[in-house]
């Protein structure tokens, strides 16, 4: 099991920066911080913040504040990426929107809110622009100078690049939300948040997305990754209907992370462009 820096602890001066990566993972409903030793130690990971509160906006980001400030052991001079699970993303075309600016103008044309707010990632030919709660972004820069910011469902497109030759979905089952993402053959047909009180919802969700973009479930491969009760009950009711159904377990040193962090930490090198 990881190893836990209890709350509070002044500093981790023990640690050497240079050899460890800190992932961070913030949403409306909580905080998990984890430190990752690089190659050259033979040690286990260190969970830093595991914070959980009840989902809202309001006073979302004095508790996200609070967090990191409780913990400042987060505060040391690592490489970080941070992963951001928001419901409010904005999927753009790079030709028409080549700069960040510009998705954020489009953002805030839809949702609303301030254009410094609105974080974008690019992913070659489209890019995601997103936020979660207004002066996160600033409040991130200020304490992660330099961290790799992602949106949660840009890392789930990203994971379905490889080839293939249906439609694929990708489902992440999160306490009181699901992320989903469908592509056929490759070509971005939907990216979306949705709430969910029971197992039903979920399965509704997917059919109905099915249904709006006319694609058969005897064509489409689905992965579930998330929470691991939920996603194999749905998983294996959904398995008569679907080309295949497969099940993605992210874990870190035996300890069940969040999706998106898994994805941050494992993602491939020549995936370069984030922002910051």
């Amino acid at each position: 099991m990881s190893e836990k820096i209890p709350q509070n602890t002044p500093r981790a001066d023990i640690l050497d920066t240079g050899h460890w990566h800190l992932a961070v993972d913030i949403s409306k409903d909580g905080l998990g911080a984890w430190l990752l030793p690089n190659a050259t130690l033979s040690i286990n990971p260190r969970i830093i913040i595991n914070k959980k509160w009840s989902p809202s906006e309001e006073g979302l980001l004095e508790r996200i504040e609070d967090a990191v400030y409780e913990n400042p052991a987060v505060l040391d001079d690592y490489s970080a990426d941070i992963i951001v699970e928001s419901d409010r993303q904005l999927w753009l075309p790079a030709s028409s929107y080549p700069t960040d600016d510009d998705c954020a103008e489009a953002y805030v044309k839809i949702y609303g809110g301030d254009n410094l707010d609105v974080m974008v990632n690019d992913l070659g030919d489209e890019k995601c622009a997103f936020m979660l709660v207004p002066g996160l972004k600033s409040f991130m820069q200020r304490s992660f100078p330099g961290a790799r910011i992602w949106s949660q469902q840009l890392l789930l497109r990203e994971a379905g690049q490889q080839p293939h030759d249906s439609y694929k979905y990708l489902v992440d089952i999160r306490p009181y939300s699901v992320d989903i993402v469908l592509l056929d053959r490759n070509k971005l047909l939907c990216s979306t948040t949705h709430i969910w009180k029971n197992h039903s919802d979920i399965a509704y969700i997917i059919f109905n997305i099915l249904k709006t973009f006319k694609a058969q479930a005897s064509d489409t491969e689905i992965v579930f990754s998330g929470i691991h009760a939920v996603r194999q009950s749905i998983g294996k009711a959904l398995v008569p209907y679907f080309k295949s159904v497969s099940q993605k377990n992210h874990e870190l040193d035996g300890l069940e992370i969040p999706t998106g962090v898994y994805l941050a930490i494992n993602r491939k090198k020549k995936y370069a462009h984030h922002t910051r």
